[in-house]
């Protein structure tokens, strides 16, 4: 969760450095770029769970 919260204001700043460059960046590129990587961390995330037995004694 807190990865994800920092990665707000990261792609937000994206605008402000593609801007020293004399690029204009959209802001619906800046929220496209962001739910890429929300998508990416929520993929690995997922895939980094370990996989459940069925055993209810373990503990969770």
């Amino acid at each position: 969760m807190v990865l994800a919260a920092f990665t707000i204001p990261v792609a937000v700043e994206m605008r402000t450095v593609f801007g020293f460059f004399g690029i204009d960046l959209p802001l619906a590129a800046v929220a496209g770029f962001e739910v890429l990587l929300l998508v990416g961390l929520l993929v690995i995330y997922l895939l980094g769970e370990p996989e459940s037995t069925g055993d209810s004694a373990s503990p969770r």
